[in-house]
């Protein structure tokens, strides 16, 4: 149970479980604008809309493949996000099997099992995706942190490198949170004279395909700066008025301790306590390989962790990224592999186990209510394991941290349905897709920004949607039939923030008759004679 193949087999199929059973089907946010494109660019429509998302291609184009080769539904839709979270696992095993099978089965469990990763593999969201093109890019790195064998391989190495990076741009612009970490690497290989074909092919190439990226923007928008101008409008229109009305309060606390305890309350604290105690525990160094890759993943971790920690995630005035989860996807495997190669190194010392127990109770103190359940299990098993005097197998510790990780994932994948997607598709399918006649559909505001997804964005011309109170007396003469749908689970849900039930709903149309009912969604039928009053 040791063995690296174990673990990648098992997380991968763990992957897949939660795949399929905590797949809500649709997240009613930026899901919906990815899978917009990805249906344009089958069947005609796509230009650049003024969103930053619209240049993220490597998000949708796979996407539409999907879509062309087996049709538009919720599981080609987040097909690519699995395919990619799976290919970053296939990747840290086939690295580092051989070299640190012991390092490489920790940073699967810590990587594969971390719940917001998993959250995020059935989304159409551009994350995932970025932290296989992150790994892939860093792992170029790594191969190239040493004198390449060849002048042929330092310039196929330096070409590849180049064309990582560009793919990772165009999935996310946070990409660029990787470029101290590049640059670091760059002056140690000048100052060393090592590989200045790989830095000079990656630089050359690297150039070219800008270019030509640019220049593809200028021939098709007009502006080759088109997709710079996007990401500066969105983000400020978005947050600036916003966040500068509260920044005197704030901008402190996210400079200094707020990301401490958001690292606790996400898990993420979890890798970085394992990686924290290699400060204060000598180890064993089974030899130079070790020392030397965790070196290079730990400066990666640091130097990516500065620019998010402290820089600014708009251009026209300075504001930290915000402190969400799938934001610091990019440092994931920098942190699960550290933490890993630490582990590796000093595991069985009886210091290491009783700093890992008061960190660990530190961490439990400062969780809360909710996520002391990841680190007390923790302090408890490593307090436990300091009472030995001979080395425990790496496998026990293995299994406690699955164990605990798994919590959450499994928690989620039993507590019911949030959105009620496949409930409402079904009644779509069913009872909201006629031929012929005229009908109206009355919905939340929610579902009336996206309700063209359920009908793969070919709506039927015989429909006619609006909210709940735009119905009026004349309006519903000139149809055959009014329906009302209400989708509980949208109104309901706690990051939706929708400010009306279906206790608001029903009395402004009191002799609506229930035609069906599936979870909690349901569909009524409005009588000719009926009519919707104002809120």
């Amino acid at each position: 149970m040791q063995s690296p193949l174990f673990w990648f087999l098992a997380v991968s199929s763990f992957t897949l479980v939660y795949f399929f059973a905590e797949h809500e089907g649709f997240y009613f946010g930026d899901d919906y604008s990815y899978s917009l494109y990805a249906h344009q660019l089958i069947w005609g429509g796509f230009h650049f809309d003024d969103y930053s998302f619209c240049h993220r291609f490597m998000v949708f184009v796979p996407t539409a493949l999907f879509y062309w080769l087996w049709g538009m539904n919720i599981y080609t839709t987040t097909l690519w996000p699995l395919l990619c979270t799976l290919g970053t696992l296939l990747l840290l095993y086939l690295a580092f099997r051989k070299a640190h099978p012991v390092a490489t089965s920790w940073a699967l469990v810590l990587l594969g099992l971390y719940y917001f990763q998993l959250n995020t593999v059935n989304y159409l969201y551009p994350d995932n995706i970025l932290l296989f093109f992150t790994t892939a890019c860093l792992l170029v790195l790594y191969r190239a942190r040493t004198q390449l064998p060849s002048a042929k391989q330092e310039i196929t190495w330096g070409i590849l490198f180049a064309f990582l990076n560009l793919l990772a741009f165009l999935t996310k612009e946070t990409i660029v949170y990787t470029v101290p970490f590049y640059l670091f690497v760059l002056f140690q290989h000048i100052r060393n004279r090592e590989n200045l074909r790989f830095w000079g092919s990656a630089l050359v190439s690297g150039t070219i395909l800008l270019a030509l990226y640019f220049l593809l923007y200028k021939v098709y928008s007009g502006d080759a700066l088109q997709r710079l101008y996007d990401i500066k409008a969105t983000n400020t229109v978005e947050t600036k008025q916003a966040y500068l009305d509260s920044r005197s309060a704030t901008l402190l606390p996210r400079l200094t301790y707020e990301p401490v305890l958001f690292f606790i309350g996400s898990g993420l604290a979890i890798p970085l306590v394992l990686t924290i105690f290699s400060f204060f525990t000598k180890g064993s160094h089974r030899g130079q390989s070790t020392a030397e890759t965790l070196r290079f993943w730990f400066a990666a971790m640091v130097c990516m962790l500065l620019p998010i920690w402290f820089g600014t995630a708009t251009v026209d005035f300075y504001k930290p990224m915000p402190l969400v989860p799938r934001m610091f996807h990019p440092l994931l495997p920098t942190f699960c592999l550290s933490a890993g190669l630490v582990v590796e190194k000093a595991w069985g010392k009886r210091p290491a186990f009783l700093l890992l127990t008061f960190l660990f109770v530190v961490c439990t103190v400062l969780a809360g209510e909710k996520m002391w359940v990841l680190y007390a299990p923790l302090a408890a098993f490593f307090a436990l394991c300091s009472f030995f005097s001979r080395p425990l197998p790496h496998w026990l510790g293995l299994i406690m941290v699955t164990l605990v990780l798994a919590i959450r994932p499994v928690y989620f994948m039993a507590k019911p349905t949030v959105s009620y997607y496949f409930e409402q598709k079904e009644i779509v399918d069913q009872h909201l897709n006629h031929r012929v006649g005229k009908y109206t559909v009355l919905m939340d505001s929610v579902m009336l920004n996206r309700y063209r997804y359920f009908y793969g964005f070919h709506t039927p011309t015989n429909y006619q949607f609006k909210r709940y109170t735009d119905l009026s007396t004349t309006g519903q003469q000139n149809v055959d039939t009014v329906f009302l749908l209400i989708n509980n689970g949208v109104l309901e849900h706690p990051e939706l923030m929708m400010p009306i039930r279906e206790k608001d709903v029903l009395p402004l149309f009191p002799a609506a008759r229930l035609i069906t009912q599936k979870g909690k969604v349901k569909l009524y039928y409005l009588p000719k004679d009926s009519s919707a009053s104002a809120f």
